[in-house]
């Protein structure tokens, strides 16, 4: 029986399962959480009886999903927290749990990683206190935690008018939710708006839900910085140019002791690429994102990605893109005709193209890169500043490998995950429309024990 192994378990990788266990195939999903569902749909302990987050559709959506995947969770060899640190060709996966490592040499590897948030480096953003806003949000999810008593939300597109709304839902004091774009920006859009109309009619539920609460929405508004001694106490906003510079004289500020900010996403692409796979630059959908046929296949053979981590589209998305891939990974492996895979297609066809208008909202103009001081730090793992960074292009290092390599930059925890498209615009001066060269990937990807890699279990397929 061939083998598929999926990494990550959120909608894309869920959806990937079930299709290839319907195929007929042996799944190996590997996740690091405790529990399935991803960020969207994270699923609290069992003994935890908080209340469920988000409106009536998405919970609905989260049910139907992880019901299916119960059918045939025990088809599956479900490893939960456990990470997926390095991939090659061949394919060759390597794993490490708590304690123990191993590789496996599956038939085919189906790649469902997701992103990571993004955050524009600004005075104050590494406080205790401020939060990614899918962070705060996960907090709630996962354990019915707000991230403070007094929050101010801030970011660009869709999510920190959610989070912003869940938050006050749950209890917090919802200062201020500040876009740097009007949503009504997607009007432009007609069509775009009419294909994600029902995702549309969650999003003005959102704006309901804020407004009865008596939440402000600043729409074209941006933060300055974030102000406190040992945690944040305070935030500046103002309004912003087209550039994304900061009106200094059009200015507000918001004592609270949270602050939750979503500036966009990076693709949590660097298995892909550590195995070869070709990639291309997209600041808005990601990032360094795997180049895929509509079935999901990279440049490596038997190598696929499904979801955000292939470009950021959404969980309606994720889900129809993880079954069409699933199905397709299965079938080149067992030579049986996929399912008619039409309608999975036409619903990914029509919440792709309300992407598209939702990118206007994602845009970061250039002039967002000089929020940041020279004394701001942008590479938090290991404290590197504006300054520091400058100084480095200055000098000629002016690629991703160049910089980590004077500057330690992209070299801590996130590898890269939180600084490198900062930095990218940094060596730009805030340009990033065009290609832009990825840091080169080592392996370990994912950070992972000593003890667990000296451990080693026996390779299996």
């Amino acid at each position: 029986m061939a083998t598929i192994a999926i990494i990550g378990a959120g909608p894309a990788g869920l959806a990937a399962s079930i299709s290839a266990v319907e195929a007929g195939c042996k799944v190996v999903l590997v996740d690091e959480a405790a529990m399935p569902g991803g960020q969207i749909y994270r699923q609290p302990p069992s003994f935890l009886n908080i209340p469920k987050v988000g409106t009536e559709q998405e919970i609905a959506r989260k049910q139907a999903l992880l019901s299916d995947f119960e059918r045939v969770r025990s088809s599956v060899d479900y490893r939960p927290q456990t990470t997926a640190h390095s991939l090659y060709a061949g394919p060759e996966l390597q794993l490490a749990d708590e304690k123990t490592s191993e590789r496996l040499r599956p038939d085919a590897v189906i790649i469902a990683t997701g992103v990571s948030e993004r955050c524009v480096p600004l005075p104050g953003w590494t406080l205790p206190g401020v939060f990614y806003a899918g962070g705060a949000q996960a907090l709630l999810k996962a354990n019915g935690v707000l991230p403070g008593k007094k929050v101010a939300v801030s970011g660009v597109g869709a999510l920190p008018l959610a989070v912003g709304a869940q938050l006050s839902r749950a209890g917090a004091e919802v200062a201020v939710v500040a876009l740097l774009h009007p949503l009504r920006e997607m009007a432009k859009d007609p069509l775009g708006l009419l294909a994600g109309r029902k995702i549309v009619m969650e999003g003005l539920q959102y704006r309901r839900w804020l407004r009865e609460s008596g939440v402000p929405v600043l729409e074209g508004w941006a933060p300055v910085r974030v102000e406190g001694s040992k945690s944040a106490e305070a935030v500046v906003f103002a309004q912003v140019d087209g550039e994304g510079r900061h009106l200094l004289d059009k200015s507000r500020r918001f004592g609270v002791d949270a602050v939750a900010m979503n500036f966009g996403f990076t693709a949590n692409s660097e298995l892909a690429r550590m195995a070869g796979a070709e990639s291309t630059y997209d600041p808005v959908a990601g990032g360094w994102l795997p180049t895929r046929d509509q079935n999901g296949k990279t440049s490596v053979d038997r190598i696929y990605v499904a979801g955000d981590g292939a470009g950021l589209r959404g969980a309606l998305v994720a889900e129809a893109e993880g079954r069409i891939v699933g199905a397709a990974a299965a079938s080149a492996l067992t030579g049986r005709p996929a399912p008619d895979l039409a309608r999975l297609q036409r619903v990914r066809r029509e919440n792709e193209r309300f992407q598209k208008a939702l990118r206007r909202t994602l845009v970061l103009p250039a002039g967002v890169w000089q929020w940041a001081t020279p004394e701001t730090v942008v590479c938090r793992c290991e404290c590197v500043t504006r300054e520091r960074i400058m100084l480095a292009v200055s000098e000629g290092h002016c690629t991703l490998d160049g910089l980590k390599r004077n500057t330690r930059v992209g070299m801590g925890w996130c590898g890269g995950r939180t600084c490198l498209q900062a930095a990218g615009a940094y060596i730009r001066d805030g340009v990033l429309d065009g290609p832009v060269e990825a840091m080169r990937v080592r392996p370990v990807a994912r950070p992972v024990k000593l003890g667990a890699l000296a451990n080693p279990r026996t390779a299996v397929k």
